[in-house]
């Protein structure tokens, strides 16, 4: 006689297989996400990266607060924390799975307050609901030091519709005092992919980039305008980082809104058209709790804005740009492949001719980097001592004050001007071809692209 634990697991297998196709085998994925009271910073630039400018009032005056956000680890020890791409900003890790996956999350509350993690579009029962309120689940709260694994599964509803993409974007929150802690920070996705048409993480196979962008006004003072921060994954003023893309590549936009009844948003891309449902368009329509995806062909290279289109969401900086970047280009002159530290010792940077013809002098331009979306250019020219022959090196002199700020994170260094033996020139599509940083932290991630350039850096008064 079966027992009622096996007659369970054989249900609730049957669930899973009984609609899935041939050759498809459904997964366990595990999470370990935390909990934790942490600082935010609305604009770490502390400036309008957008136009260049200083951060305007009111909300110059204090972009910093105390947050709570859900963080990754790798295992249970909650020792070993995940990274994350930075454009994921104060949202949490996204949680994927295939249709017909089921999802276990190990939540550790290390915050000061009970929280939970509730799913949107998720198939769970009440144990697992993650939401406080009568008649309570098991996990409805997890106390402050303590854990709970909450069970889910990606169910033929939890995934895209027939004519719909193979991908489609659902929230998770914090669901003890829900509005209170989505303000705090206690957010975060969840894609759920195509029976088939996953890879091994779960992400859909059919597109090359995916980006999950939260249009939001945290509010830090009770509706005061000093403390109403018009973001996108928390961030202002063109803040966001990481917003990258190769042309040619397909990119799929997860689009989500959340708040109350002033977070009307109007997501619209400058210089590219999406498809959505059956439709194309520039503009996305979102209300507070809702999800859309959009797919893009990133065919028009350049940095384009990216923002909410309603007049004082724009106005209060619900901005950002994307930047859709040209295949590498050929360079007949690379920056060799030294350290911070050693070239701030020497005032020097190596320089190869990697071309057939023999140069006669190279002119090299040079700027700081304040952060990877800040990228202040000097109005000076550093030159090649001396002929340059093909497959030969030498060292340019550029001076130590390049590395004597202690604010910036990286020096960008990027050939102006070659001028062959022969008389010929070679000068970049763009200024910054060919461009090489040197970061602070030799272990930050490389660029694929310079951001764009700071000229304006007035302060206003």
């Amino acid at each position: 006689m079966i027992s009622p634990r096996a007659f369970r697991l054989l249900l609730a297998l049957n669930v899973i297989f009984v609609w899935a196709p041939a050759g498809f085998a459904a997964k366990a994925r595990h999470y370990y996400i935390a909990a934790e009271d942490v600082t935010w910073d609305y604009a770490p630039s502390g400036r309008d990266l957008v136009h260049g400018a200083a951060l305007p009032a009111p909300w110059s005056a204090q972009t910093r607060w105390n947050k709570t956000r859900y963080f990754e680890y790798t295992d249970a020890t909650f020792s070993i924390r995940k990274p994350q791409p930075d454009w994921l900003g104060i949202l949490g890790p996204i949680i994927r799975a295939e249709v017909g996956d089921t999802i276990f999350v190990t939540f550790l509350n290390r915050s000061e307050l009970a929280h939970s993690i509730h799913p949107h579009g998720l198939h769970y029962d009440k144990a697992n609901e993650g939401a406080v309120y009568l008649p309570y689940g098991a996990g409805a709260g997890v106390a402050p030091g303590e854990r709970f694994t909450y069970r889910w599964t990606a169910d033929r509803d939890s995934g895209p519709g027939p004519d719909g993409p193979s991908s489609v974007v659902w929230w998770y929150h914090s669901h003890v005092d829900a509005e209170k802690e989505i303000n705090a920070g206690l957010l975060g996705p969840i894609i759920v992919t195509a029976t088939g048409m996953a890879d091994a993480r779960g992400a859909p196979k059919d597109v090359d980039r995916e980006f999950v962008l939260t249009f939001m006004i945290f509010d830090e003072l009770h509706g005061k305008d000093a403390g109403q921060f018009h973001s996108m994954n928390g961030y202002v003023f063109g803040n966001l980082p990481g917003l990258l893309m190769r042309q040619g590549e397909r990119v799929r936009w997860h689009l989500l809104g959340m708040g109350n009844e002033k977070d009307l948003h109007t997501p619209h891309w400058h210089g590219e058209t999406v498809t959505y449902g059956k439709r194309h368009t520039d503009v996305v329509e979102l209300l507070p709790g809702s999800m859309a995806t959009v797919d893009m062909v990133a065919d028009n290279p350049g940095t384009w804005l990216f923002h909410c289109h309603v007049s004082d969401h724009m106005e209060a900086g619900m901005m950002a740009t994307y930047t859709i970047y040209s295949p590498p280009r050929a360079c007949p002159v690379s920056l060799l492949p030294d350290d911070w530290n050693k070239l701030a010792g020497t005032s020097a940077v190596r320089i190869k001719n990697a071309s057939p013809k023999p140069i006669r002098q190279v002119s090299i331009l040079s700027g700081y980097l304040v952060s990877v979306l800040d990228l202040e250019p000097l109005i000076l020219a550093w030159f090649s001592p001396r002929p340059l022959p093909p497959g030969q090196e030498q060292t340019v002199p550029i001076g130590s004050e390049l590395f004597s700020n202690g604010t910036n994170v990286g020096v960008a260094f990027y050939p102006s001007r070659i001028v062959y033996q022969d008389g010929t020139e070679w000068k970049p599509r763009q200024l910054g071809d060919c461009f090489k940083i040197y970061w602070r932290d030799k272990d930050h991630p490389q660029l694929p692209v310079l951001p764009p350039f700071q000229l304006e850096r007035k302060d206003e008064d």
